[in-house]
């Protein structure tokens, strides 16, 4: 069977940005709803950007630690597809979430300096959709830009893989990087943000070329 990866190009801020996704074989897009971050978009420009999102590609809202009524408050206004918690959220949280809004749950999974990732399989299996495995380097938790050891990635991946859950990898990925990564691990999806970038704003060109690269290893 045909290979197939996931792709997430995630920090969103404009709707002119989704144009330059419209043509491109992606699966979603991703909104930092989380205060006080480079990327944070209001709730109008989200409601804005989700509404040209394409039926074919998932809108992912990403939050961090937020209250029931925060989620509640966001899916009333703006048609997520999907909920990427970021944060510290435990199995509970994570219930509580997919159960009362009824929308998937991504939970972000950080990757410390020496390969171990938050978060236990067994607690979390059973209330989550989807993982991603993101890089915990630096005093913010993901978004850094950042790499952890791919070499961890075999070892990290197996436990969810095994509980049927997929596993995305974020954390410096770019056009550069990413057909390396996908060649030599089996995940279900990549995701970047900043690597597809050009003075802090989403660079068409290398979104683009993030996908094809990406592509291209799918059809070796």
């Amino acid at each position: 069977m045909k290979r197939r990866t996931g792709i997430k190009l995630c920090g969103m801020r404009h709707p002119k940005d989704i144009e330059a996704c419209e043509s491109l074989d992606i699966d979603a897009i991703g909104l930092i709803l989380v205060p006080n971050r480079r990327r944070t978009v209001t709730m109008g420009i989200a409601k804005e950007i989700v509404n040209r999102v394409p039926d074919s590609i998932a809108a992912v809202g990403v939050m961090a630690n937020p209250s029931m009524d925060e989620v509640k408050q966001w899916v009333e206004h703006v048609p997520l597809d999907r909920i990427q918690l970021h944060g510290n959220e435990s199995p509970e949280c994570c219930h509580r979430i997919r159960e009362e809004v009824g929308i998937p749950i991504i939970k972000v999974m950080h990757v410390d300096d020496q390969g171990e990732s938050s978060g236990e399989v067994g607690a979390y299996a059973s209330v989550v959709d989807a993982v991603l495995l993101d890089s915990g380097a630096g005093p913010l938790k993901g978004g850094s830009g950042q790499t952890f050891s791919w070499d961890k990635i075999p070892s990290l991946v197996d436990p969810w893989q095994k509980e049927g859950i997929p596993v995305w990898i974020a954390g410096g990925l770019h056009p550069e990087n990413v057909a390396e990564l996908v060649r030599r691990f089996a995940i279900a999806g990549v995701d970047t943000s900043s690597g597809v970038e050009t003075a802090e704003k989403k660079d068409p060109k290398k979104m683009a070329t993030f996908v094809e690269r990406v592509r291209n290893v799918d059809n070796e």
